[in-house]
């Protein structure tokens, strides 16, 4: 079936983080268990007479390969993927398809739930005030220079002494951050005279987090380790954490009421759909009920 082979590239992929034949001889078995229980319940959900009204167009077969096509970059390798898959593209359409059908069966489920009304959101806003926070955000410019074993002038050692100078010069002379950013920087951001931008925790690496958040106002860091290599940060500006305004929050507060309807209700209804096979299943096998003696 094509759709099995498909649903095993894409199980891997979001499991596992690679394709299936990349996986190890113990991730395979927790592989082909997900993938049979997949199976089961796409089975179930279009044996199920809501699915018998589901008509599935051409244009939206061919929206999702679109999106397919986006997620690999480009057609050589969504057709190498596909390949070492065992798929070509009319059973990749298939395989879309039957995707489809299921998701539309789905929908169905959930096509009576209303969304939240404007007062019940405002209402939710009004009682949940912590949970429309802004993160606090901070401004931002680095000097990178990177290390390597194998380049001489890049020697972690050397390294580090050159950007022990420089933030000697920087504490200094802060004003000539940008200056020197441009000159020795190896950060794209160079350019721009060192400047990343406003940043919330958690979008770079969490070295670099870890110092940058714990900085006062205008502070030049310590010399700092990251995968990338060494780095001299200084915090330009502060914005604290202040409360999303309630015309912003709204919408969100709707969508993501919506949304967790929408999947708690799904997942009640696959559940009653599990248990209704498991029933037939032990009813088929129970002798009492198939015996004509009894």
């Amino acid at each position: 079936m094509s759709w099995q082979a498909y649903s095993r590239l894409q199980l891997a992929l979001a499991h596992f983080g690679q394709p299936f034949w990349m996986l190890t001889a113990d991730q395979l078995p927790e592989l082909e268990r997900q993938l049979a229980r997949k199976l089961m319940l796409e089975h179930q959900v279009l044996a199920h007479p809501l699915a018998a009204q589901i008509q599935v167009t051409p244009q939206a077969i061919y929206a999702a390969r679109a999106e397919v096509l986006a997620r690999y970059g480009s057609e050589e390798a969504l057709n190498q993927a596909l390949q070492q898959a065992g798929l070509n593209d009319a059973e990749l359409q298939q395989a879309l398809l039957h995707e489809l059908s299921v998701a539309a069966v789905l929908d169905q489920v959930v096509a009576d739930i209303q969304p939240l009304s404007e007062t019940e959101a405002r209402r939710y806003y009004l009682d949940h005030p912590r949970r429309f926070l802004r993160p606090e955000r901070r401004e931002v410019r680095h000097i990178l220079i990177t290390t390597d074993e194998q380049q001489p002038e890049n020697l972690p050692v050397l390294v580090l002494r050159r950007m022990v100078q420089l933030r000697g010069e920087l504490l200094e002379h802060p004003e000539r951050f940008g200056e020197l950013a441009l000159r020795h920087s190896e950060c794209p951001t160079a350019m721009e005279r060192g400047r990343i931008g406003y940043v919330v925790a958690g979008q770079l690496y969490p070295e670099l987090d870890s110092a940058l958040f714990a900085l006062r106002l205008g502070e030049l860091s310590e010399v700092v380790e990251s995968p990338m290599g060494l780095h001299l940060l200084q915090c330009l500006d502060i914005q604290e954490a202040e409360p999303m305004p309630m015309e912003q929050a709204l919408p969100l507060i709707i969508e993501r009421h919506l949304q967790q309807a929408r999947q708690q209700q799904q997942r009640l209804w696959l559940k009653r759909l599990q248990r209704r096979a498991q029933d037939v299943a032990v009813t088929a096998t129970d002798p009492q009920t198939t015996d004509p003696c009894h």
